[in-house]
């Protein structure tokens, strides 16, 4: 990625913050965009904040004239899109504002993109590619012996999270088909690993077993989904980088699939080993049963070889290593998880103790 320079929205989220790392580390120059609202944290770009190839940029993705602004300075040859707010709970709670950050955001960031695009000499226009990051749950629902989805399965969105996600990648197939704009959709699987914000179920359950609290689960915790280590997710995206092609779409899975509360048993086991309980019982006696979320989706399942096929790539850490990891990540890390634990946090996280 030496000659690339790569323009990341998000980049101080979750995802976007391990990509910016390995860009850097591959050699590209990169600018790191991110508007650092309750996940994005600056914390997550310090190993990269002071490289000569790296620059931050505090932007909204969705703000036209400071987007079109930063990519005729930049002059990028790939935008990696990870900007977006992403916590089903959240949407049902404030849907609007997941239309406005997720969809409308992205067409205005997608708008400033054509209009630079179009200015580009046609060398630079064979090069260029807007790199869209979304989720495999703008597909829906599955039963448990449904095959998994494809690229071609069609959108059936269930949680204003997911609509969100599927009108934007709309809006970019749609630009990129009427505009000719080389633009690549990406549907991943969920992600786990470091710097997690903890309002996601894995960084959830390791902080309140830490602190001691109840661990709550939805439903019967039947509800069963994929999950990729972080790193594979960006090791993928590398891939994409270097081969993807144009108006193609890919689906990034590790191809593990878990029920919710089997997930759950393991993250106690695994930390039964390294956090001792207090009355020398195992962590999973702190399993709480909640009242399910409205329209909790019951499967979501991509194959994996979707990916391996078209980029030569397959994720390489085992779900049980990747917990581990993760697991040793926070406990390794304690003032990060103080840090972003705002008095907002605390606020909105209640919610699991009063059910």
């Amino acid at each position: 990625m030496q000659s690339e320079r790569v323009l990341v929205t998000g980049a101080a989220g979750f995802i976007g913050s391990h990509f910016t790392d390995a860009a850097v580390a591959a050699g590209a120059n990169v600018l790191s965009v991110d508007k650092l609202d309750y996940c994005g944290n600056l914390m997550n770009l310090a190993q990269v904040m002071e490289h000569p190839n790296h620059r931050f940029v505090k932007a909204d993705v969705g703000d036209i004239a400071k987007m079109s602004e930063l990519l005729r300075e930049f002059k990028p040859t790939v935008v990696v899109h990870f900007a977006a707010q992403t916590h089903v709970d959240r949407s049902i709670d404030t849907p609007l504002s997941f239309l406005e950050n997720n969809t409308i955001a992205t067409t205005h960031l997608i708008e400033a993109v054509r209009l630079y695009y179009e200015k580009l000499a046609q060398d630079d226009k064979a090069r260029f590619r807007f790199i869209d990051i979304s989720t495999d749950e703008v597909y829906g629902d599955l039963d448990v012996n449904d095959p998994p989805f494809s690229v071609k399965s069609p959108f059936a969105p269930n949680s204003p999270y997911a609509a969100s996600k599927a009108a934007a990648d709309a809006f970019v197939r749609g630009y990129g088909k009427t505009y000719q704009l080389p633009v690549i959709i990406v549907h991943a699987c969920n992600n786990y690993g470091p710097r997690q914000f903890p309002e996601k179920l894995i960084p959830l359950v390791i902080d309140r077993i830490r602190s001691g609290q109840s661990i709550p689960i939805y439903g019967t915790g039947e509800n069963r989904r994929q999950w990729m280590y972080v790193l594979d997710h960006v090791g993928a995206l590398m891939a994409v980088v270097k081969k993807g092609k144009a108006g193609a779409v890919y689906n990034i899975t590790s191809g593990d699939e878990v029920t919710n509360l089997k997930l759950v048993r393991t993250l106690c086991a695994l930390c039964d080993i390294v956090i001792a309980h207090p009355e020398g019982r195992s962590h999973a006696e702190k399993i709480t049963f909640v009242k399910d979320r409205p329209a909790h989706d019951r499967r979501y399942a991509m194959d994996p070889r979707d990916v391996d096929d078209a980029l030569g790539y397959r994720a390489r850490t085992r779900l049980i290593d990747g917990l581990q990891k993760t697991i040793d990540w926070y406990l390794k890390n304690p003032e990060w998880l103080a840090a972003v634990k705002s008095g907002a946090y605390r606020d909105w996280v209640k919610r699991y103790d009063e059910k």
